[in-house]
């Protein structure tokens, strides 16, 4: 067996994501320290230039399987074809985001290759062996994890954990094997139809593309129905600092930063936050951040893309106020 690293890439919206790039990144380093070359894996539909994104990343070799029927995630098929390719290549370790789908498709791929499978990793370290490094007691203490027998290792990764690194890249263009047609769809024991949005209400923070965080600044309990009426009008999850939560705010899962939880969202919004150290360590992965603060000299604003100086009881209703109106423009059209 030789001493490849592999990872498995996912697409959003037509365009490969962040985790992924990262991903890759992360695969470098391990395949650099363990003296092998560096694999990605893409099913799903064709993207244009998707060799050479992965080859500036640091991909020696891109498997591709790409055509329509793969446009969504299909388990069964999708365990197929990744299968097949392994036990047939047998790399040394093979990785995938801890995403939904990564963290669906992996365990059973694991199962058919009888492979060790360390899930939801915030670390891999080469040495000797793999040391695979996974929180536990809800991320209170770490555990490593050490597979001693021989074959593939795979691992899931904690997209929170992950960075892309910042360097220098020359572009380069990854050698692609293009895998054949995705034959065998018709003897699925379960076909998929569609994807339900998840609820942003109740969906984890720590998953959720939308997050509209408070702090001790939205002041009182009765403050939070117009947080709760803003936050059903953008399709945002509400979390918030330690001091939101010690008030009774709210719960404890919905708390962000060093001792709460790591958010990466598309879009986070901050109302009455200060921007302490202890919050805003947990929001360095989110891709856009605005913050409404009263106080235009309050640390939040030095490390965000769009700061809104005012009172939060009269932006929110304003801006809840243009939504609508928006929305209604929209609907007479």
């Amino acid at each position: 067996m030789d001493r490849d690293v592999w990872v498995v890439l996912e697409a959003e919206d037509m365009k490969i994501k962040g985790s992924s790039f990262a991903l890759i990144d992360e695969g470098k380093r391990l395949a650099v320290q363990v003296g092998g070359g560096l694999t990605a894996v893409f099913i799903g539909q064709g993207l244009e230039g998707i060799n050479e994104l992965v080859g500036t990343h640091g991909a020696n070799h891109l498997y591709l399987f790409h055509e329509e029927t793969l446009h969504q995630y299909v388990p069964e098929l999708y365990e197929r074809l990744l299968t097949q390719l392994l036990s047939g290549k047998k790399p040394y370790l093979v990785m995938a985001a801890a995403t939904s789908l990564g963290s669906d498709l992996m365990p059973r791929v694991a199962a058919k290759l009888k492979a060790p499978l360390v899930t939801n990793c915030v670390e891999v370290r080469a040495g000797e062996d793999l040391e695979f490094i996974k929180p536990a007691q809800n991320g209170r203490l770490h555990a490593t994890v050490i597979c001693k027998a021989p074959g593939t290792k795979m691992a899931t990764i904690d997209p929170d954990s992950l960075t892309i690194a910042k360097e220098e890249r020359e572009p380069r263009i990854a050698e692609v094997t293009e895998m054949g047609p995705a034959t065998g769809g018709d003897g699925l024991s379960v076909r998929v139809t569609g994807f339900l949005k998840a609820d942003h209400r109740t969906i984890d923070i720590s998953e959720a593309e939308i997050i509209l965080a408070i702090g001790r600044g939205v002041g009182s309990k009765e403050n939070f129905a117009m947080i709760r009426e803003f936050a059903d009008r953008i399709g945002a999850a509400i979390g918030g600092t330690r001091p939101a939560v010690d008030v009774g705010i709210l719960p404890f899962e919905r708390q962000i930063g060093q001792t709460g939880k790591a958010v990466s969202p598309k879009l986070i919004m901050m109302c009455g936050i200060s921007g302490a150290m202890e919050f805003t360590k947990g929001i360095e992965n989110a891709r856009t951040k605005v913050a409404i603060n009263i106080d235009r000299q309050s640390r939040v604003f030095k490390s965000i893309d769009l700061g809104i100086v005012g009172d939060l009881n009269r932006v929110i209703p304003q801006i809840i106020e243009h939504i609508d109106a928006m929305v209604d423009q929209g609907k007479a059209q």
